[in-house]
Formats: structure tokens, C-alpha cells, sequence
């Protein structure tokens, strides 16, 4: 699985397709198992060994001169996140009334909180986590095709423009030995702490927070970025079977419009974003698509975009809906409980739910 994975990649980099890197080990990983191969007992392994490879290069790319450039765009980010997460909410409430999933399946379908920890999510509360699987895999998958190619076309006026926090040239062996080690350890133990995406979460943390404490520990070296890309788009192909694309047949028409509203949304506020901030065009669009915390910050760079604050947003909007969600579910599960309350008779002498 991971040849393939491998070789996938590098052809469709090699004919120059954007992000192709990650597109082409998607798409090589997929069509290998839906063709009945054995993705073997590392597949889940890849995706965390990617998201750890991952967090620590962001990490590593922090510095003090990227605090300014997120002060400037706080207020315009966090708008954004309310309004991609509240549409998110509003299309899963639609969702349930035009489709026989249950309310909560809905929800958690198609807000947008990450494939894998959606998935946990939709399992915690009971919801068809099938169907959540599928429909976020469908929203990542079209994410993962799409926006590259558009975001060079949307921001080909500001082509020219430099990245906001351009890179330093990459640090040496023992720099990046050290920066892989604390990001390995910052991951472990974000996961062991039971942090949802602690891999991506804790190495970034644990090594973002070392630079901005004078470490000197980044930028790594940009084939570190590429072997990432393999592993998590090799994850992700991982997770396509027959089994999925059946669920996803049985609300494919209104579970697509929802996926094709929802990356609309974000791309119009990217461009208000770049509008309002100092963040250069593909900087905004790819933070405000919502196509996952570890996909996007991974082309960012390849787009012409900063993955250090690429990556900031996103995983902002997963902690917020993290924190949002289950509450709302919560609260709709009381209502539909007190909804199919059976009022007390003298006979019963209280509630029969």
C-alpha cells in the first residue's frame, strides 16, 4: 500500500498537477483497494506518522515573526470560523429533513471537524459513524481535487505577491534531528492524553512553542513536507471501500450539495479575508476551505500560501467545533427526549419515554 502510495504521488507531482503529491497518493491508495488490494496492518499507522511528520515541520517554521500577521487576522479568523461551523450546523439540520439520517448523524456529517475525529465523535454518541465516514471522506476527497487546482486560478492577479512570512533556508542534521524528537514526543503525549488529532496538535505545539522560545529548531527541509504528504494522502485512500461509497450512494444528491455550499462558503470568505487582513490570497482561501488540518497547511506551501498560519486557523476551527458540538447535540437530544415525552396518567403515575 505504501509503494503504491509512493509511486502515485510522485507521478502526479512529476506531471505538475497542484498538491500533486498528496492528490496522486490519494487517488493511487483508493483505487487500489477498491480493486480488492490489502492495505495491510500499518494503514492507520501512515496518517499518524504523517500528521506527526507534519506538525513538527509546521512547528518548526514558528517563529516570532508570524505572532503579528495572526494578531492582525484574529478578529476576521475567528468570524470566519463561526460562520463556516454555524453553516455547517444549519446544512446538517437540512440534511436530516431531506434524507432519513437521524439529526445527529447529520450534524456531525457534514460540520466540518476532521475525518478522523468526526468519525470517533459520530461512534461516542450513537450516531451511523458509516455515514459519517463517508460523507467526510467525500468532502475531503473533493476538497483535496479542487481547490488546488482552483487556487492558482483565483490568485493569479496576486501572483507576484510574496508570501506574507517568507522561510529561512532549512537548518542542519542535528537542528532537525532535535525538531523531529520533540515533535515525536509532543505528539505521543498529546495522544496518550487523549487530545483529539494530538499528533498534529502536540508536535506542533511542542515544537512551535521550543522555537518561539529561541530554539532554532526550523525551518526543516522540504522533503520532510513531501513525505508527509505521502503518508497522510496514503491515509486517506486508505479509508475508500465499496462498503463507503454504498453508504454514501443512499445520500449522495443532498449530502453533495451540502459538500459543494460548504468549500463555496469558505472559498468567498477566503477572498473577504485577504480583503480585510494582510494574508495573501492563497493563504486565505486555503484557511478557510475546510478540508481538513492536516491536508491544507501540506499544500499550502506548494500553493504559494504560509502553512504556519494556514495550519493556525484550522485547527482553531477544530477546537471550536470540538467544543460546540457535542453541547448542540446535547441540547437536541434533550429536546427530541422531551419531545416524545408521553404525558403522566393517573393509571402510570408518571413519565413513560
Amino acid at each position: 500500500m505504501l509503494a503504491v502510495g509512493v509511486v502515485g504521488g510522485l507521478a502526479v507531482q512529476g506531471i505538475g498537477v497542484p498538491a500533486g503529491m498528496i492528490v496522486g497518493a490519494l487517488l493511487a491508495s483508493g483505487c487500489y483497494r477498491l480493486a480488492g488490494g490489502d492495505p495491510g496492518p500499518w494503514r492507520g499507522r501512515y496518517g499518524r506518522v504523517g500528521r506527526l511528520l507534519l506538525g513538527t515541520v509546521i512547528g518548526a517554521a514558528f517563529g516570532p515573526d508570524v505572532i503579528a500577521p495572526l494578531k492582525a487576522a484574529l478578529l476576521p479568523m475567528l468570524l470566519l470560523i463561526t460562520a463556516v461551523v454555524g453553516m455547517g450546523l444549519g446544512l446538517g439540520y437540512v440534511l436530516s429533513r431531506f434524507t432519513r439520517l437521524d439529526t445527529t448523524t447529520a450534524l456531525i456529517s457534514v460540520v466540518p471537524g476532521g475525518l478522523p475525529a468526526m468519525t470517533a465523535m459520530a461512534e461516542d454518541v450513537g450516531a451511523d459513524a458509516t455515514v459519517v465516514a463517508a460523507i467526510h471522506f467525500a468532502r475531503l476527497v473533493t476538497v483535496v481535487l479542487v481547490v488546488p487546482a482552483l487556487v492558482p486560478l483565483l490568485a493569479a492577479p496576486s501572483s507576484g505577491t510574496a508570501i506574507i512570512v517568507p522561510l529561512d533556508e532549512a537548518v542542519g542534521l542535528w537542528p532537525t534531528v532535535a525538531a523531529l524528537t520533540i515533535g515525536l514526543i509532543g505528539g505521543l503525549l498529546a495522544l496518550r492524553g487523549g487530545v483529539i488529532s494530538g499528533d498534529l496538535i502536540g508536535s506542533i505545539l511542542a515544537v512551535g512553542g521550543a522555537n518561539l522560545l529561541g530554539a532554532g529548531l526550523g525551518p526543516l527541509a522540504g522533503d520532510l513536507r513531501y513525505v508527509a504528504m505521502l503518508l497522510i494522502g496514503t491515509s486517506v485512500g486508505t479509508q475508500m471501500s465499496r462498503g463507503s461509497l454504498r453508504q454514501l450512494r443512499q445520500v449522495a444528491l443532498p449530502a453533495m450539495v451540502a459538500i459543494v455550499a460548504i468549500i463555496t462558503l469558505g472559498l468567498l470568505l477566503g477572498w473577504g479575508l485577504s480583503q480585510v487582513t494582510p494574508l495573501n490570497l492563497p493563504t486565505a482561501l486555503l484557511s478557510s476551505v475546510p478540508g481538513g488540518a492536516s491536508t491544507m497547511p501540506a499544500v499550502a506551501h506548494d500553493l504559494g500560501g504560509d502553512m504556519r498560519l494556514v495550519a493556525a486557523l484550522h485547527l482553531t476551527r477544530q477546537l471550536v467545533v470540538f467544543i460546540l458540538l457535542p453541547s448542540v447535540l446535547g441540547y437536541l437530544l434533550r429536546h427530541r427526549h422531551c419531545r416524545t415525552a408521553v404525558p403522566p396518567t393517573p393509571a402510570s403515575g408518571g413519565y413513560d419515554v
